[in-house]
């Protein structure tokens, strides 16, 4: 009895491992490995395919986010330079004239400057010479001092405390003196329309001055008041022009 139960189990064992070593035996595992790559291979390409999702959706982000910061490097590029853009002006002729004169004129300037600057360096330099002259006393006595009397339309004077000069037109017909009187009688040739004029003279030699008309006669006459004798006066013709000076 011992021995049967040996023998049975020493058949099925064998039985057994006869089933495991012949590879043409058909098995639930060829089924079950390839299942198993199967599902594997969903898995990996599940993983895969989501690696790539995350890595394109990474890029994008990265593209968005530089493309934002380039705007906004835009922006602030902008924003510096707009205070110093300038609208463009369309310009008249005549404003454009303006323009032109104005350039010239700030040119003009610029050289006068210049050469102003470029005279002061030199006189710098070279030093002037400087002479000094003494004024005359007599002839800023008779520019300063000289005064005017119209006396008609056709004569007037000019004189100072030294000299006297009668201006007209018309030419001398005679000049004489009258010594008691101290005066100095001058007539011109001319038929004029007038009535006799004097005039009180602000000066050390003249007095007065008087003009009358002889009409009839064709000629007028001056008289003029001296404060010495004639003959400390000299009288002078040019021109027309009567000049009278005192010697003294």
């Amino acid at each position: 009895m011992k021995t049967l139960f040996l023998f049975t189990l020493t058949i099925v064992l064998a039985f057994n491992l006869n089933a495991r070593e012949n590879p043409f035996e058909a098995t639930n595992a060829y089924e079950e490995e390839a299942a198993r790559i199967i599902e594997q291979n969903e898995i990996d390409d599940n993983s895969i395919n989501e690696s790539a999702y995350i890595q394109e959706m990474q890029e994008k982000m990265s593209k968005v986010s530089k493309i934002n910061e380039n705007e906004k490097k835009v922006e602030e590029a902008i924003k510096k330079l707009t205070p110093a853009l300038k609208v463009e002006k369309t310009y008249t002729k005549k404003e454009v004239k303006k323009l032109i004169k104005k350039a010239q004129v700030q040119s003009e300037s610029k050289v006068k400057r210049l050469v102003k600057k470029e005279l002061a360096k030199k006189e710098m330099i070279e030093p002037k010479q400087i002479v000094y002259v003494k004024p005359r006393t007599d002839i800023i006595e008779d520019e300063m001092t000289t005064k005017t009397k119209v006396l008609l339309d056709f004569i007037k004077v000019e004189y100072n405390d030294n000299k006297l000069i009668i201006h007209t037109k018309d030419a001398i017909s005679k000049k004489f003196n009258i010594d008691k009187e101290n005066k100095l009688i001058i007539d011109y040739k001319a038929r004029k329309n007038f009535y006799t004029k004097r005039e009180d003279l602000d000066s050390l030699n003249f007095k007065k001055i008087a003009v009358g008309n002889h009409k009839k006669e064709k000629f007028y006459r001056v008289v003029i008041l001296l404060s010495m004798k004639p003959s400390n006066y000299k009288v002078e013709y040019k021109d027309n022009l009567i000049t009278i000076s005192s010697l003294k």
